[in-house]
């Protein structure tokens, strides 16, 4: 049982730390979208929860909108782009 407690524990600290910039960087902002071999200039909206982050992408070329998500966990975070290993995905800041 100590495991599970210190997995939240990580959990939650991991979610304290990145959250706040994931929200000041890409919520609500253009995005590139990649996985795979496809590539979509989209805006971002985020919603974040105690498991993890999903974005619902809306992309510019008129296409329906999606949603991606990704676990705390498998989230890998640097200044301008976020992704979940694993799942494939990857979001980066577009400047303009």
């Amino acid at each position: 049982m100590k495991e599970s407690n210190d997995d939240d524990n990580e959990t939650k600290q991991k979610r304290a730390r990145i959250e706040p910039h994931l929200m000041a960087t890409f919520h609500e902002e253009r995005v590139l979208f990649e996985e795979r071999r496809i590539r979509k200039i989209a805006v971002a909206t985020l919603t974040c929860d105690e498991w993890g982050v999903s974005i619902q992408l809306d992309p510019e070329d008129d296409n329906e909108p999606f949603t991606v998500s990704g676990a705390w966990s498998i989230l890998s975070v640097w200044a301008n782009r976020v992704g979940a290993a694993y799942v494939g995905w990857g979001i980066t800041l577009v400047e303009d």
